[in-house]
């Protein structure tokens, strides 16, 4: 694995902050997700110095995965003269959101021309690509397959469900991890995904190879250990 994350809470959760993860390699980070609590904890953490190139990936447009990327975007183009890229499928609808926050087209770079992007430069190479899923009915919502360092990892965003072939890859290990997003509650038209379904879901032996993420106040961490799955924790948390 090779995800460390920034937060791994909800929307609602201000304890765990929002969730985010990241990959850093010298000069270059890739940001997952850019919330309301995002920007705040990067700079408590310290994880822009020395940085010249920032791509953030965004999942879906919920303020707890894309509110305060405007933040960061002023920040790399007035503070740290770093150059910034957004990664989406969502290219339309997120330049909009942005305009509207008063972020000119200018500061940043949008693209997303293919369904597989090669993410090169001489601080690491990582090949992304993009998966459909279901999350709420009024949105486009994203996870994403993410090729690093010769792993294979799908990261699910906010997802109600593991799609079919993702799954099928991950008990082939085509796929050697998933991060996936649960929830600690049941109901109908669940956005996230119950903790109970997934039990139900994942064999045994391959649990130690699903990380749970974007708990909810009511999530047992516990109960996530004593099921088997990797339990996500902050960066630098102890």
């Amino acid at each position: 694995m090779f995800l460390n994350f920034i937060g791994s809470g909800s929307a609602l959760n201000t304890t765990l902050g929002n969730n985010s993860a990241f990959i850093k390699e010298g000069k270059s980070i890739l940001i997952l997700d850019c919330g309301s609590t995002t920007f705040s904890k990067i700079q408590e953490l310290k994880l822009l110095e020395d940085v010249k190139n920032i791509f953030v990936l965004i999942t879906h447009r919920h303020p707890d995965h894309v509110a305060s990327l405007g933040d960061l975007i002023f920040y790399a183009n007035f503070i740290i003269n770093a150059n910034i890229t957004v990664l989406t499928p969502d290219i339309e609808n997120l330049s909009n959101l942005l305009k509207y926050m008063g972020v000119s087209g200018e500061l940043y770079t949008v693209c997303w021309p293919n369904k597989e992007f090669k993410l090169a430069n001489s601080d690491f190479e990582i090949i992304l690509s993009y998966v459909p899923v279901e999350h709420v009915e009024d949105m486009e919502c994203y996870g994403y397959i993410i090729n690093y360092k010769g792993s294979k990892i799908y990261y699910s965003g906010d997802a109600r469900c593991i799609p079919n072939d993702i799954f099928q890859d991950f008990e082939q290990h085509k796929i050697d991890y998933i991060y996936q997003d649960v929830c600690s509650y049941n109901s109908k038209e669940n956005p996230h995904m119950y903790i109970n379904d997934l039990d139900r879901l994942v064999n045994e032996q391959d649990r130690n190879r699903l990380c749970c993420m974007h708990y909810d106040e009511g999530m047992d961490k516990l109960k996530i250990h004593q099921m088997g799955f990797r339990v996500i924790k902050n960066y630098k948390e102890k």
